[in-house]
């Protein structure tokens, strides 16, 4: 706003004001505009910092709530000896490895792995060293190892950042391998024990496109590798790399296909058996390392009845052999097996768990007390006494309480939010935004959430989509269903509860396309499934209106398996009749080939909003004409995978959006989407939820790239937003600093003395070879090393403490020539050192071009001059060198300046209104937006005259007043200019004055009428010429007044009024 009229801003109490915003323009000086009205809280909230604002709501800095969900979490461990120990080696979630005495559970060592963030394989070589393969930042696969005799760790590197570690064995020679992921891409590097290095051993599956080398194992001089998302094994020669599959007839023996078999997840050998589990089909089957093949009758797998426990085998990274018996866990059981006969036998001990590591150690003192030990997910180690028959836990030892990776956030039906870890949970964490209390409990890992009716609330899980249900009172947990089975979904994204059911979108299985919409009633536990309803892509936005789901998709499908849609799709679902109405692309001119649409929220007038890439859309649900769109991001293009974005309406009409990453608050209904970014850099967002909290404040809870943390961002009614300082760039003004001024006497130029004398080696003076700017230039020769010539400018005031930049502008033809500034006390004597690349620099470069050459330098305590130079030194020697346009500037804050207060009239007539003009201008001449103003007090001189409200001035009595404004502008207060205003008096004005007064019982209505009578008469006279008969019953009036009952007050003021009339 610039000279913006300030009729009715604000609200006038005799003291300092706030400034609100101007709801439109003045038409004419008397009219009263409208303004917006801030609530009690906004002023309570008026000296609180906000990052932002927008339409009236502040949003401040982020605030970190903290971790919520801490513990150990073990993915793999591997037993071993140490110094004739019983140890177990393995590493918490987050990447803290940790030695542990088996039998004393105690801790031997341990130490933090650099960036690792988890650990799938650990392996101890011959020599006893062991080493850690792990994921570090980005996922990217990093080895370390362990020393046993130096008690340290070391890292090996990462050899190729796109790849992840998720196998690893060793040879006789101590030779590391390492299986990873890559899409399509899974190898084995070799880490050289003997080199210490890496050589990347290439692809495994030299037939397919397997992205996982899942299992890894050595025997006799080859390698044995399990692959994924297909169960193919291969059989390498570690010498000449030499390939072969030996998958063979292992799906004939497990009864499916190749395919069908899944992962060859776990592989060990024992005895003479390769023992591997195919995830599945959740069965081992056994290699006979000696014939080569499978052993095709025995296979340890499901039950087949159904059951509970009917669930097949349990993983394993290690096993351990003793009396040739081995032991697996199959249908949530310890089973034992003859490595020679593969002979199998229940033990009748009940474990739902897979093995990480396993050893047999005898923890006997005087008699033997060998039990088979493991450790548990949650770190402990977990001891089977397989004589009695019973499982014996040890307490927690392991260091590696740490923080776990949130994975989702959920608002519940309580007002809490919930969430879950990752990877798989192992914890749900659930935050009370009204006192901050933490609740933590056992949970896998949600992918979507959403509250129900009642106390329910229902989670999402991976892996499978198993749906589960909540009671949020006692926080326990019921499964409903899985929609693994028999649709093949594994990561349910999208969940919303619309009209009292349950909707579902989800994400396939690997190597699956095609999501599913799931309608799940609770109250009569009917569900209905359907898959594909566009073709090969998955389900990531939804919402209900009207008896139809509204549906939006992402083109991929389950990990490692490519797309075959190019462009994400919107569809129509009629509830009622089961089928799809219609499904379309987005027609906005910004996208490429979107490969996600997501964030369908429909808002309080059954309009559907939501986001692709940087945009923000919103539809008419009936016609799917897109009715208002913006990108709020367009650097973003083509973005997403299975995470929906998430788009919430607050308490306060505002759209809050997770689009792209960001952060961003849109005022929905402004035409062209007037937003604001609360967080557009940094870690990505992930998850985002509104909640209130105990002050009833409806704040912006969630989670981003920095996994460990809950944070939230206040919002408040208000707020004050903090003003970064601007600097301008002041001139120091001199004489003749571009050498246009006209050349004196003996070769003397205005401004300019000579530091040196002259001869026939050096010279200087003015030139018109060469010019800058202008027609003229200051030209330096030096022909001679042992001569110098400089020239210098006259004196240049300066103040002391300021830092100063001389620049020129230098055409140099050869050679070197130099620039410099120094500065002076008032005697003339110079003050602070010279430094070489401070203040001189000595150019010796970039010739037969113009450069600006520059040194910036404080000028020091009691300079009170600068003198700018421009020659060749002693050493230097150049046939021209050419100086233009010297400047000298300092850096100067931009503060307010003036405050100047103006009106169309220095006259206003009693009873009226005048409004009045403020102009704010900072020290550079721009002007403030009166929107950025802390406060304005509006100020009269005399009261009794006029008063000011929001810079309209009300004339009340006869008389000369003094307006002005003090301005508050970045905590500073700045007063305008005096506005000198008189109220000027008629025989009509008093009239009304006297009626008002009348109306409020402060005079009778017979001097009502005495007054008024003889006002009518005096204006009656004066209008026919009689200015003298027109007096007289002005003086009538006076003696009227007087001779009344009236207050001595409000006879001062009549008097006072009537007797500037007609002056």
């Amino acid at each position: 706003m610039n000279a913006l009229s300030l009729f009715c801003e604000g609200r006038f109490n005799m003291g300092k004001k706030r400034v609100r915003k101007l709801l439109s323009s003045f038409l004419i000086v008397v009219l009263i505009t409208s303004f917006f009205q801030f609530s009690a809280s906004a002023e309570t909230n008026k000296d609180e910092t906000v990052v932002a604002k927008l339409n009236g709501r502040g949003f401040k800095e982020v605030q970190n709530l903290g971790i919520p969900a801490t513990g150990a979490v073990v993915t793999d461990a591997v037993f071993g000896k140490e110094n004739g120990k019983d140890v177990v080696y393995t590493t918490a979630n987050g990447g803290l490895f940790n030695v542990i005495d088996v039998k004393n559970n105690t801790v031997l060592f341990n130490a933090q792995l650099g960036k690792i963030n988890q650990v799938w394989t650990h392996i101890i070589a011959p020599d006893g060293t062991v080493y850690i393969a792990g994921l570090a930042d980005k996922n990217a696969g990093e080895l370390w190892s362990y020393s046993p005799e130096t008690k340290s760790v070391k890292n090996l590197g990462i050899p190729d950042a796109s790849h992840q570690f998720w196998s690893s064995t060793t040879d006789d020679d101590g030779n590391v391998y390492i299986g990873t992921y890559k899409e399509k891409e899974g190898k084995i590097f070799k880490f050289d024990i003997s080199k210490q290095a890496f050589v990347d051993l290439g692809k495994v599956d030299v037939e397919g496109d397997a992205s996982y080398v899942r299992s890894l194992t050595y025997h006799n001089g080859y390698l044995y590798a399990g692959l994924g998302v297909t169960g193919n094994v291969y059989r390498i020669n570690t010498e000449t790399l030499e390939k072969e599959k030996i998958t063979k007839n292992a799906p004939d023996i497990l009864g499916t296909t190749v395919e069908g078999m899944g992962f060859a997840y776990d592989m060990e050998v024992a005895g003479k058996y390769l023992v591997v589990r195919f995830s599945e089909v959740s069965a081992i089957l056994f290699y006979d390392l000696e014939s080569q093949e499978w052993v095709d009758d025995t296979v340890i797998g499901k039950i087949g009845d159904g059951s509970e426990d009917d669930y097949g085998a349990f993983g394993y990274s290690q096993l351990a052999v003793n009396d040739n018996k081995t032991y697996v866990i199959n249908n949530r059981h310890i089973l034992e097996i003859d490595v020679d006969t593969l002979e199998t036998r229940e033990t009748g001990i009940r474990y739902p768990a897979g093995w990480r590591g396993l050893a047999f150690v005898d923890f006997g003192e005087d008699s033997s007390d060998l039990r088979l030990v493991t450790v548990k997910r949650s770190g402990e180690i977990m001891t089977v006494d397989l004589d009695a028959q019973k499982i014996i836990d040890l307490p927690l030892a392991m260091n590696g309480n740490l923080p776990l990776d949130l994975h989702s956030l959920g608002l519940g039906p309580d007002g809490n939010l919930y969430m879950t870890t990752y990877p798989g949970g192992p914890k749900g964490a659930r935050y009370n935004t009204k006192t901050g209390e933490i609740t933590t409990y056992s949970q896998g890992q949600a992918e979507g959430m959403v509250a129900g009716n009642g106390s329910d609330m229902y989670f999402g899980i991976y892996s499978g989509a198993s749906i589960q249900k909540m009671n949020t009172d006692t926080l326990e947990v019921q499964t409903l269903f899985n929609l693994y089975d028999g649709y093949e979904q594994d990561r349910p994204y999208i969940m919303k509860f619309e009209n009292d059911k349950l909707l579902i979108g989800t994400i396939p299985y690997y190597q699956k396309l095609g999501g599913t919409l799931t309608i799940y009633d609770p109250t009569t536990g009917e569900r209905e499934t359907h898959r594909n309803i566009v073709q090969d892509q998955s389900i990531v936005g939804l919402a209900y209106k009207d008896g139809k789901i509204y549906g939006s998709t992402t083109v991929r499908g389950g990990l490692d398996i490519e797309p075959t849609a190019k462009n994400a799709k919107m569809f129509v679902w009629d509830v009622k009749g089961k089928k799809k109405i219609t499904e379309f692309e987005l027609d906005l001119p910004e996208l490429d080939s979107p490969p996600m649409i997501s964030g369908l929220t429909f808002d309080e007038d059954g309009v559907l909003w939501g986001a692709v890439d940087g945009i923000l859309f919103a539809m008419n649900p009936d016609t799917y004409e897109i009715v208002k769109s913006k990108n709020l991001y367009p650097n973003i293009k083509n973005r997403g995978m299975w995470r929906p974005v998430h788009i919430l309406f607050g308490e306060d009409g505002l759209l809050y959006t997770d689009i792209g990453g960001k952060l961003a608050v849109v005022d929905p209904n402004s035409e062209d989407l007037k937003h604001v970014s609360l967080i557009d850099n940094g870690p990505e967002v992930t998850f985002m939820e509104l909640a209130y909290d105990a002050e009833g404040n409806q704040n912006i809870y969630f989670i981003d790239g920095d996994k460990h943390y809950l944070k939230m961002i206040p919002v408040i009614d208000g707020g004050k937003l903090p003003v970064d300082p601007v600097y301008e760039t002041v001139p120091v003004s001199f004489e003749n600093p571009g050498f246009e001024g006209p050349v004196g006497e003996d070769n003397r130029i205005p401004g300019w003395s000579s530091l040196f004398g002259l001869s026939g080696n050096v010279s200087y003076g003015v030139t018109n070879e060469k010019a800058k700017t202008g027609n003229y230039s200051l030209k330096i020769k030096d022909m001679a090393q042992n001569e110098t010539v400089f020239v210098q400018s006259d004196p240049i005031p300066v103040t002391a403490g300021v830092k100063y930049t001389a620049t020129v502008e230098m055409y140099l033809e050869d050679g070197s020539a130099s620039f410099f500034v120094r500065y002076f006390d008032k005697a003339g004597k110079q003050v602070g050192n010279d430094v070489d690349g401070v203040n001189i620099i000595h150019v010796r470069g970039g010739h037969k071009q113009w450069q600006t050459v520059s040194a910036t330098v404080e000028a020091p305590e009691n300079a009170a001059y600068a003198k700018l130079f421009a020659g060749a030194s002693n050493f230097f020697t150049t046939s021209g060198a050419y100086y233009d346009d010297f400047k000298l500037t300092y850096e100067r804050e931009v503060v307010l300046d003036k405050v100047v207060l103006s009106a169309d009239s220095a006259e206003v007539l009693q009873g009226e209104a005048m409004g009045t003009e403020l102009s704010v201008f900072l020290t550079n001449g721009e002007q403030v937006d009166l929107d950025e103003i802390d406060a304005v007090e509006w100020v009269s001189s005399s009261p009794m005259v006029a008063t000011v409200e929001d810079g309209k001035i009300m004339a009340s009595n006869a008389g000369t007043t003094d307006i002005q404004a003090i301005v508050t502008y970045q905590g500073e207060e700045f007063t305008s200019n005096k506005l000198t205003v008189t109220v000027t008096v008629t025989t009509a004005t008093l009239t009304k004055q006297i009626s008002g007064l009348f109306e409020s019982d402060q005079i009778d209505h017979s001097l009502t009428k005495q007054l008024t009578n003889r006002l009518d008469q005096a204006q009656h006279h004066y209008d026919k010429g009689d200015v003298q008969q027109a007096k007289k019953h002005l003086q009538d009036f006076i003696k009227h007044l007087n001779n009344s009952n009236a207050s001595n007050e409000i006879k001062a003021m009549l008097n006072n009024n009537v007797n500037t009339i007609w002056e």
